[in-house]
């Protein structure tokens, strides 16, 4: 489709919409577009930003709950339950939860005297709130994979350098995180997929604004396929572009896991 001019819809009575072969000519208009690139640069911003946090939050949450006590696997499936929720209502939750004047979060920021924040009313204010909903939404998943990686670690090696007298930090840097090489490369891999593929939830809880500020690549393929005449080919050429980039970072990813193991 991408080697095509052609609308969504082909109407076999209307030659107008019939598909026109037009080569890379779709390509050339898309690379020759300033605002594909800036939301390209968005997107992978967003994706630069919220990855790490997912994995640090996620692997925090797996450490504190990997060990047995009273009421974990209730604790567990609360922080696992965002997950299962659709990314609509969730943005729809937290767009109320980010109200500027009746929004829980500023609400409680009011009792320790902080002034409003436009959450959603301020460009850089929204892609951080988009961050902070996405982890929230994200980290119970990728924390059970962390978890399922944790029980695979021996307790002699942690016995071995208790009696050794190293530190909490030590224990953690020496032991914990090498052998978690695979699970966090998984976890990177498969948060990394859903960064770039974010639309849902931005489209509920900012609706790509204010302005532009929140619009990322996927919403970009939809408008460009949906809301315009005869551009499903240029659509189609920017999910192309889509499709390697995702690609090429699992393929750096896999090889980069593959040398330190």
């Amino acid at each position: 489709m991408s080697f095509f001019k052609r609308g969504i819809v082909v109407v076999e009575r209307a030659p107008a919409t019939w598909p026109k072969f037009v080569g890379i000519d779709n390509y050339i208009r898309l690379f020759n577009d300033p605002d594909f690139f800036n939301t390209l640069a968005k997107t992978v911003g967003f994706v630069v930003i919220a990855v790490p946090a997912v994995t640090a939050v996620s692997l925090g949450l797996a450490i504190l709950l990997k060990n047995r006590f009273f009421g974990v696997g209730a604790v567990r499936a609360i922080v696992f339950f965002p997950s299962m929720i659709s990314l609509l209502i969730t943005g729809v939750v937290w767009k109320w939860m980010f109200g500027l004047n009746s929004g829980l979060m500023n609400y409680l920021l009011s009792l320790i005297d902080v002034a409003p924040v436009p959450w959603l009313d301020n460009g850089t204010m929204a892609q951080i709130a988009v961050v902070i909903v996405w982890v929230w939404a994200s980290a119970g998943f990728y924390m059970m994979i962390f978890i399922a990686g944790l029980t695979t670690i021996s307790e002699d090696l942690y016995e071995a350098a208790r009696v050794d007298a190293a530190s909490t930090w030590r224990i953690f840097t020496r032991i914990t995180l090498p052998l978690l090489k695979p699970s966090i490369s998984l976890v990177v891999i498969l948060s990394s997929v859903e960064a770039f593929k974010v639309y849902e939830l931005v489209v509920s809880l900012t609706g790509g604004g204010p302005g532009r500020s929140t619009v990322y690549l996927i919403q970009t393929i939809y408008e460009t396929a949906f809301t315009k005449a005869n551009q499903a080919g240029v659509a189609a050429a920017q999910s192309a572009v889509l499709f390697l980039i995702l690609l090429v970072l699992t393929a750096i990813q896999l090889r980069i896991s593959k040398e330190k193991a």
